[in-house]
C-alpha cells in the first residue's frame, strides 16, 4: 500500500503556496511603487500642483468633494435652467 503524503507536504501544494505569495508580494510591490513613486511624481507635474494648491488655499477636502462642489457644474446647472425656462415642455 503506497504511503500518502498529507496534502500539505505534496509538491503541488509547496508550488502553489509560492506562487501565491509571489503574487501576493508582486501585487504589494506594484502597489508599493505607485503610492511611492509614481503619485508623488504626477503630484509635481505643474497642473496638478497648482490644482492640489488651490484645494488646500480654499480647505477643500478632496475626498470629500461631491459633484456640485465642482465648478464647472454650476455653470452647467445654470444653463439646464435656462434651457428649461426657454423650452419648458421639452425632454419631457
Amino acid at each position: 500500500m503506497p504511503h500518502d503524503c498529507p496534502k500539505s507536504d505534496s509538491p503541488n501544494h509547496s508550488a502553489g503556496l509560492r506562487r501565491r505569495w509571489s503574487s501576493f508580494l508582486l501585487v504589494t510591490g506594484a502597489l508599493g511603487l505607485i503610492w511611492f513613486v509614481a503619485l508623488p511624481r504626477i503630484a509635481r507635474v505643474p497642473q496638478i500642483r497648482a490644482k492640489i494648491e488651490h484645494l488646500e488655499a480654499h480647505q477643500i477636502d478632496p475626498s470629500a468633494m461631491y459633484y456640485t462642489d465642482l465648478e464647472k457644474v454650476e455653470d452647467t446647472v445654470q444653463q439646464i435652467h435656462d434651457f428649461h425656462r426657454e423650452h419648458p415642455n421639452a425632454l419631457w
